[in-house]
């Protein structure tokens, strides 16, 4: 009809909005949830390694080390999925590699790994997949109500004296 008529398009386009604004609120619950399960599972190792220790007369201080730091990256990496609501794939994917990188030296010193592997590839499938709901989720948001008193671009500005 009329450019009025904001009947069924505006709802329709508001579903939409909804629909992949969930699917991208899916994408970062599943990054944090692995990303969590990574960092919780290195703290754990390094804490185990430690009270291991105390029982023994020797720590490996290097995996307890590994162990830290990969847990604190992967910490790093949680609060920005979550907290910041971040797209950028670097969080992600710096501990990912480095821990893929590790498993696949473990398997050709011959201790197989395989839920590092499973993990920290579904997180680096995930970073993108999240990345373009979120994309997708913004260019489908319906207009505001804000959008009608902000200031048209075509308005020429105004000259302060």
């Amino acid at each position: 009809m009329t450019e009025f008529d904001t009947g069924a398009s505006y709802r329709t386009r508001q579903n939409r909005y909804h629909e992949l604004d969930r699917r991208a609120r899916r994408y970062m619950g599943a990054v944090f949830g692995l990303l969590g399960y990574s960092a919780f599972s290195n703290f754990f190792v390094a804490l185990a390694a430690l009270v291991g220790a105390a029982t023994q007369s020797a720590v490996n201080l290097g995996g307890v080390a590994i162990s830290l730091v990969l847990g604190g990256l992967y910490t790093f990496g949680a609060l920005r999925v979550w907290l910041k609501d971040d797209t950028r794939w670097w969080p992600v994917a710096i501990p990912a590699c480095i821990t893929l990188g590790l498993s696949a030296l473990l398997v050709l010193v011959g201790r197989p790994v395989i839920w590092p592997f499973v993990i920290n590839i579904a997180l680096l499938v995930l970073v993108p997949l999240r990345r373009r709901a979120e994309a997708a989720a913004i260019a489908n948001q319906p207009p505001s109500v804000a959008d009608a008193f902000a200031p048209s671009v075509n308005t020429p500005p105004t000259q302060a004296e």
